[in-house]
């Protein structure tokens, strides 16, 4: 990985600024304070993003204001990849928003726990890491705070051991130790309750044994009762056939007795018949003697005649009727007339004026009006007197038509009464014909009916003991039911246990199979648990030590080296001692780094740092970020002539890209490219 260029926009002292980072080395120079640590952190934040610890959003996003950005544009493995984190002030909080990797001109919108995992992945970094949040291998290869190497050396050796392990990714190993106790003992809590669970397994062995003997047992009588069975059943059958024959020839007794009842009702009922059509012709002779003589005493008139005249009366009813209309017709015209006169005599009379000319009206003019409606009147009154007395002659004369035609109509009913009575006479004498010859017809019923019955009779007689016999074979049924249906009750009794006891037996086999499977668990849980206890744990011991050993060498080994390249004095030597710990002798005596100067411990942190970067990078070889290197402040404390050998140091690192920060203006004619950075009014900006 080498970077090309960063953005910050209100990041901590920088407003908005972009600097380029050229290949080779780099020297970020400035006043103390003047905003070059920044550059470094913003570095990481674009890579890492803010973590609450090291480097929390509120130490990052300038006070002030609402939002923030970093952009760093890198090269990794000849793609060109642009990197942008957000911040963003709540009301609580300073918050990470959405940011943005572009690889080659592909965008990812990723949320700040995505775009950790996906460079993770482009840096080769370990992925166990990522859920940790810890960016060891970064922090102690690529770029560490001045502090916090000082710190590491200073710590407590344990502390220093597991960052070690975690650095160079062997915790692993102690990981696996401590997982394997956990599962040691979930082994042995296993073997507890599957021991306790095979426990009684030879028990349950030996009752199965028994459970085979009952129901071997159960199987013989069940051999035994099986014939009984079927004998018990053939006898049922018998008796219920015998049953069936009983039962058909009661059907037949039945209906014998059913048709014997039939016969009587029939002869019953044709008997009351021919009682009935007796009545009922002595009734008919009777009825008839006394329409004869009621008929020999009746006049006979001739019906056509009657109806002749009837039609004669009604014509003239007819025309009656139409000079009556006629007649009223002249007396309403008479009436108009007089009554039309009587009003202009009314009007002349009182009239003065003529209505149209105006003029007087003379009396001899009203005169001679009055004289012509009179007359008109006396005119209408001699009408009315002659039609009036044509009115009533009329009227009169067709009462007198319509009472001779009254007389006329009840004569021509009486006739039809006599005609009626005839009819009814012949009716009678042929309805007396029919009941006789009915009473031929029911006289031949009877006899058939009576020999019917006589046969009917002597067949029931010849079935009279069939109901007893019936009875009997129905007592011997129920016997038989009663004897196979305890045969049975019992044979169900020996299934019903042998089923029983073959569930429990199938049931039982199924525990002792669980059983036997668990016990073989068991004897692999021994085994698994003597193999990982015995073999597993102290390969792990030894394989982890072992790294460790190799780690420790070639730790050591670069770290005199670096130390001797920065201290030239045969009386100082220093070394690592198992722990890590470095251990620095001065003139054969052992000496604490607390005693040491300013000078000499930053050599001892610096030579440290370099030396981890070295052996990270070989133990590591997945990880992408061997070709670059940022040292904060490096030198603080340093001599000139200490100052002189980071000249030697920086031509051994043969990086591609090392970026230094320092304030120390000698490093300048050291380095490939200067980036100069001022502060002004809170406010840092590159010169």
């Amino acid at each position: 990985m080498l970077l090309k260029s960063i953005k910050l926009n209100n990041i901590r002292s920088y407003l908005n600024e972009k600097i380029d980072f050229p290949s080779g080395s780099l020297l970020l120079s400035g006043d103390i304070g003047s905003g070059k640590s920044t550059i470094l952190l913003a570095i990481e934040f674009a890579l890492f993003g803010s973590k609450p610890s090291e480097l929390p959003a509120s130490s990052l996003l300038r006070h002030g204001q609402k939002e923030g950005y970093v952009e760093l544009n890198l090269e990794l493995e000849n793609k060109n990849i642009f990197i942008k984190r957000n911040l963003k002030r709540g009301k609580n909080a300073i918050k990470q928003e959405i940011g943005y990797i572009i690889t080659n001109d592909v965008k990812k919108e990723l949320s700040p726990v995505e775009m950790k995992a996906d460079i993770f992945d482009l840096l080769g970094y370990p992925k166990d890491l990522v859920s940790k949040g810890k960016d060891l291998i970064y922090r102690y290869t690529v770029y560490t705070p001045q502090e916090e190497m000082k710190k590491i050396l200073m710590e407590d050796k344990d502390a220093r051991l597991n960052t070690l392990r975690k650095v160079f990714n062997i915790d692993k190993y102690k990981r696996i130790r401590e997982n394997s106790l956990i599962f040691i003992r979930g082994i042995k809590e296993k073997r507890k309750e599957i021991e306790g669970f095979t426990s009684d397994l030879g028990e349950k062995e030996k009752e199965k044994e028994n459970f085979k003997k009952e129901i071997s047992d159960l199987n013989e009588k069940l051999k035994t009762i099986e014939p009984k069975v079927k004998d018990a059943k053939t006898i049922v059958e018998k008796k219920r056939q015998d049953i069936s024959k009983y039962e058909e020839k009661i059907k037949i007794l039945v209906k014998l007795k059913n048709d014997f009842s039939i016969l009587e009702i029939d002869l019953k009922n044709l008997l009351t018949q021919r009682e009935n059509n007796n009545n009922g012709i002595e009734k008919l002779i009777s009825q008839i003697k006394a329409v004869e003589k009621e008929l020999s005493e009746e006049k006979a008139d001739d019906g056509k005649k009657i109806k002749e005249k009837i039609e004669d009366t009604e014509k003239n009813i007819l025309n009656l009727n139409e000079n009556i209309k006629i007649i009223s017709q002249k007396l309403s015209e008479s009436r108009i007339l007089k009554t039309k006169s009587d009003e202009i005599i009314s009007k002349i009379s009182k009239i003065e004026k003529c209505p149209l000319c105006l003029q007087n009206v003379a009396h001899e003019h009203k005169n001679s009006i009055q004289e012509r409606e009179n007359k008109i009147i006396a005119e209408a009154e001699e009408t009315l007197k002659i039609y009036s007395e044509k009115e009533n002659e009329t009227n009169t004369k067709l009462k007198e038509i319509e009472k001779e035609k009254e007389i006329l109509r009840k004569a021509e009913s009486r006739i039809e009464l006599i005609k009626l009575k005839i009819k009814n006479l012949e009716d009678k004498k042929n309805e007396g014909i029919k009941l006789e010859k009915l009473n031929d017809d029911i006289k031949k019923n009877i006899g058939e009916i009576n020999v019917k019955k006589a046969d009917i009779s002597k067949k029931i007689e010849e079935m009279k003991n069939i109901e007893n016999e019936y009875k009997d074979a129905k007592i011997s049924l129920d016997s038989a039911l009663t004897e196979e249906k305890k045969i049975e009750i019992e044979k169900k009794g020996l299934e019903t246990k042998n089923d029983s006891l073959t569930k429990q037996l199938a049931s039982l086999q199924e525990e002792i199979l669980k059983k036997q499977s668990a016990k073989e668990k068991l004897n692999y849980l021994i085994e698994l648990n003597n193999w990982l206890e015995n073999y597993f744990m102290g390969l792990m011991g030894t394989m982890e030590k072992h790294i460790m050993l190799q780690v420790h060498r070639e730790f050591n080994e670069l770290f005199k080296t670096w130390f001797n390249m920065m201290i030239e004095d045969e009386s100082i030597s220093v070394r690592l001692d198992d722990e890590f710990t470095p251990i620095m002798d001065q003139n054969g005596y052992e000496t604490q780094i607390e005693n040491l100067s300013g000078g000499e411990k930053t050599s001892v942190a610096l030579s440290y740092r370099l030396a981890l970067n070295k052996v990270i990078n070989d133990v590591v070889s997945s990880i992408k970020t061997k070709e670059i290197l940022m040292l904060d402040e490096p030198t603080d404390g340093f001599s000139s002539e200490q100052l002189d050998k980071i000249r030697e140091v920086l031509d051994q690192l043969k990086m591609k890209q090392v970026i230094i920060v320092s304030h120390e203006t000698k490093i300048e004619s050291f380095v490939d490219n200067i980036v100069r950075i001022q502060k002004d009014e809170h406010v840092s900006s590159v010169v």
